[in-house]
């Protein structure tokens, strides 16, 4: 865990900056502890190298206790992007590519960029060196870009209310600025394990495959069941509520989601109301859309349903293409409330005795050259 800078753990204020403070109004209307704890906020800030007039910004728009958090979580750098490609050992658009494709940003400041960022540069030489294909470091690397956003949003959900008492009183964001550089750095060891438990799990299910048929394998093609689920209605109750409604009932599709999927079915990504969910084993992936269905009634969701194909298909940066992907949106689209409802190929990889399973019927699926034979089906009751 990284160490907190020293003036955030024990802040101690300089006398000769008192003036300055005091002529830039920054400390009017305080005394006695609450006017030492604001000088011991504006040292810490001073610093992190913020200058007075920043700091009177920050100040006039109540901002001190984010500005602290800020510098607390990411401390002010003193590197360009061309010291950073330098000491990386990369070019200076090789630099610029890898920082836009993890989601840190660009910039031409000279002191824009910090030790952490020298770090992440380093990567890139360091999978390079590894003789790992170009093509696909950078395609990983935009994957995770993108769902580091999602994290941090998720993350900032939970600290909303304690941010919001930083931002009337900066005091607290004194105590509080360490404690956001712990939780931050605990996300990053769940980030960790976490992609180094399913990479494994997922190097020996690879495994697997390749014993059984590699020339499949090789060409990164597979035999796989492709799920999507979406809530019936979703698009009236957005033009009827409010978009905070639509956002809870999006984040209950997501926790249901994620507390029902279990390997070996794996949940891809959600989609406003949908989820997508793969498996290469059908009847783990029909228990799985068939609990989410039910758990959504439960819950009190407007109805879920779900559509399921098989085929082979091809996984990338994260996601999977080919026919059983664009099969299973067509057939959720078809597919009534509240069931769940798979093509003929998919009920042929059923272990039927599991499931009772009646015809749904032939459909011309939008963007399907021919009829579809559908099936509804469910969990056969234990006697």
């Amino acid at each position: 865990m990284s160490p907190a800078p020293r003036s955030l753990r024990h802040p101690v204020p300089h006398r000769a900056r008192w003036e300055d403070f005091e002529r830039a109004g920054l400390l009017d209307g305080l005394s006695g502890p609450d006017r030492s704890t604001r000088i011991g906020v504006l040292e810490t800030l001073v610093d992190e190298n913020v200058t007075i007039d920043e700091l009177r910004a920050a100040s006039r728009d109540n901002r001190l206790a984010h500005l602290l958090l800020e510098r607390a979580l990411s401390p002010k750098g003193s590197y360009g992007i061309e010291e950073i490609s330098q000491l990386a050992g990369v070019t200076v658009d090789d630099a610029r590519r890898w920082f836009r494709a993890i989601g840190r940003g660009v910039s031409e400041d000279n002191a824009y960029y910090n030790e952490g960022d020298v770090s992440l540069a380093r990567g890139l030489k360091q999978y390079r060196d590894l003789g790992l294909d170009e093509g696909g470091v950078f395609a990983a690397a935009r994957v995770l870009g993108r769902n580091i956003w999602t994290a941090a949003d998720a993350a900032e959900a939970l600290l909303q209310d304690r941010l919001a008492a930083a931002g009337d009183h900066p005091e607290v964001a004194l105590r509080y600025a360490v404690e956001v550089r712990r939780i931050a750095d605990f996300e990053a060891q769940i980030l960790a394990h976490i992609l180094a438990t399913n990479l494994r799990q997922q190097l020996r299910s690879d495994a697997v495959g390749i014993a059984g048929d590699s020339n499949l394998h090789i060409r990164g093609s597979q035999q796989i069941g492709v799920c999507f689920a979406d809530l019936v209605g979703f698009t009236l109750l957005g033009e009827q509520g409010a978009a905070d409604d639509l956002s809870r009932v999006a984040e209950r599709l997501d926790r249901l989601a994620t507390d029902v999927v279990a390997s070996p079915v794996r949940l891809v990504k959600t989609i406003g109301d949908a989820v997508m969910l793969v498996s290469s084993d059908a009847t783990a992936l029909a228990c799985a859309a068939l609990d989410l269905v039910d758990a959504a009634r439960v819950e009190g969701l407007p109805p879920l349903r779900a559509g399921i194909a098989w085929g082979t298909a091809v996984p990338s940066a994260g996601d999977w293409f080919g026919r059983p992907v664009n099969m299973a949106s067509r057939v959720v689209a078809v597919a009534p409330a509240h069931e769940v409802v798979v093509t003929g190929e998919f009920y042929d990889e059923l272990e039927t005795e599991e499931f009772w399973c009646e015809p749904a019927g032939s459909h011309r699926l939008k963007g399907i050259d021919s009829p579809q034979r559908l099936f509804g089906i469910g969990r056969r009751s234990v006697a």
